[in-house]
């Protein structure tokens, strides 16, 4: 059969059908078979390959490894010369370039792979791989050129994810094709700081700098907070390169041993985080906070939310309320401190949405507390103002302390932030004899959600009182509308609860019938 009746043939029997299916380039990817005086060539494969520039006089394609069998590749180009029964196909560095495959795996795949354990090296394309040597161990890597020269560069181990790696794979490619030697930068700073002495805290700064571009001004003043209070005075002006990881399992040890597991946690996390900056930037060869996270993971939350140390039994909640007005009337703190050790208990508030309150919050003549968007736990953007009706008792708590105003805010502070901070209320609490380590000024939140629902207050109303969001969006915006004068009676039921508790009375009933609940 001549070349000209292969090609028709051909052309009836394959056009349409995808060639070189996966690949970015669109013009590989759905080439169509056509007439053309070069000829036809039709390849006929177990596996799937990419083509490859070779000058031989055999049918030119490598393959390289695929997903299917008993494929049918189409290799139809123009640029061919037809000698005898064998062609010759050229394809040019730029076209190659354009037909290689990248994004080939899945996060499923390679965590599949890592769990079998069977020593296999996957192929993300691109230049990326996955070097599984055993069960939950393999190394992330990518080959590339620098200068028509190959290299191998190691990106991370097994617990990178795969989007990570395609990340540094891409960061790679950028540098190599740009003409810089990243191992070899590396190096050299990782000497330079070594001979600069670069300590934590320098590090740190640097960290800091980075990181906050896309933090909201709550967030990067908390994390400032917790680095200038628990990280710098302890090891940030240690030389960097003499830090272990010993050390810094020692600082987070230190919080944990002292009941506040959740704060343990988010300082390690901002220790890995500033390390991992440290070795991508190449001041250290190794992450050196590598697991410590696994060390001091985030506390479960139970029924009751938040991991915070709570006591929630009516014998000890009415113990807890003595000591504190004891505590206030003997003198023994100021009138700020005195006035949110008494609302704290009245106001399942998070401890630094209360403590940032400011006078133009609270409106006297509706008896309400809104608690702006920006002081409220949440994504930006999905924050919403927080309405609290505020019972008799809270009235008279804030009606008193107008007369110690000073400035904007209900707690004012020397402080830098203008406002008292929990950690100075929670030890006036554990100074009036409410043992550290069992109770929190953040726990009267668990009191609120354990013994409110004990008593009988529904949990959607125990839980709006958290200003936990639930149901749709729809149910949202009824709710706010609906429970304003459920939520009024609610607190007042439950300030009349602890006065009874505190003065050893009985406790008042609730009334779930009463026309007010459904008005």
């Amino acid at each position: 059969m001549s070349e000209s009746a292969e090609g028709a043939r051909l052309l009836s029997e394959y056009t349409g059908i995808n060639l070189y299916r996966g690949f970015k380039s669109l013009s590989l990817r759905h080439k169509k078979i056509f007439l053309s005086p070069f000829g036809y060539v039709i390849v006929r494969k177990d596996s799937f390959f990419y083509p490859k520039r070779v000058c031989c006089s055999a049918l030119l394609c490598t393959l390289i490894g695929t997903h299917s069998a008993e494929v049918v590749l189409k290799v139809v180009y123009p640029h061919v010369e037809v000698m005898a029964t064998r062609v010759h196909i050229f394809f040019t560095h730029q076209e190659l370039q354009m037909a290689r495959v990248e994004n080939l795996l899945t996060a499923k795949q390679v965590e599949v792979a890592l769990r079998k354990g069977a020593p296999i090296q996957l192929n993300d394309g691109g230049g990326l791989y996955l070097n599984i040597t055993e069960k939950n161990k393999g190394t992330w890597f990518m080959r590339g050129r620098l200068n028509g020269v190959a290299k191998r560069r190691v990106l991370g181990n097994e617990k990178m994810s795969l989007a990570e790696a395609r990340l540094l794979r891409n960061e790679e490619k950028k540098a190599l094709k740009a003409g810089i030697d990243t191992v070899a930068e590396k190096k050299a700073t990782l000497k330079k700081a070594e001979e600069e002495g670069r300590t934590f805290g320098m590090i740190s700064d640097e960290w800091l700098n980075f990181w906050k571009n896309d933090k909201d001004d709550k967030t990067i003043k908390s994390t400032v907070g917790r680095l200038e209070k628990h990280i710098l005075p302890v090891i940030g002006k240690s030389p960097y390169s003499s830090l272990e990881f010993a050390d810094l399992k020692a600082v987070c040890s230190t919080i944990a041993e002292n009941g506040r597991r959740e704060m343990a946690n988010r300082v390690a996390t901002i220790i890995s985080q500033i390390c991992r900056f440290a070795k991508m930037n190449g001041y250290h060869k190794y992450n050196i906070a590598e697991d410590l996270t696994v060390l001091f993971p985030k506390p479960k939350k139970d029924i009751n939310f938040e991991g915070f140390p709570a006591i929630t039994d009516k014998n000890g909640v009415a113990d807890m309320l003595r000591k504190i007005e004891k505590f206030i009337d003997a003198g023994r703190c100021s009138p700020y401190t005195g006035a949110a050790l008494r609302l704290f208990p009245l106001i399942p508030l998070r401890a630094s949405s209360m403590l940032m309150a400011k006078w133009e919050d609270i409106n006297f003549d509706e008896a309400i507390w809104r608690i702006p968007a920006e002081n409220m736990k949440g994504e930006i953007g999905q924050r919403r103002d927080f309405v609290i009706p505020l019972s008799t008792q809270a009235l008279s708590v804030l009606k008193m302390l107008q007369d110690f105003r000073i400035n904007s805010y209900l707690f004012p502070s020397g402080g830098k932030s203008g406002h008292l901070c929990v950690e100075g209320v929670n030890n006036s609490m554990h100074r009036a004899g409410i043992p550290k380590g069992k109770m929190c000024i953040h726990g009267w939140r668990k009191v609120w959600g354990s013994l409110a629902r004990e008593y009988g207050l529904p949990d959607k109303i125990v839980e709006r009182g958290l200003a936990h969001s639930s149901g749709s969006s729809v149910e949202q915006a009824y709710n706010r509308a609906q429970y304003r004068e459920l939520m009024r009676y609610s607190f007042q039921w439950w300030a009349d609860l602890l006065d009874a508790l505190k003065e050893g009375k009985e406790v008042p009933k609730l009334n779930l019938s009463s026309e007010l609940l459904f008005s």
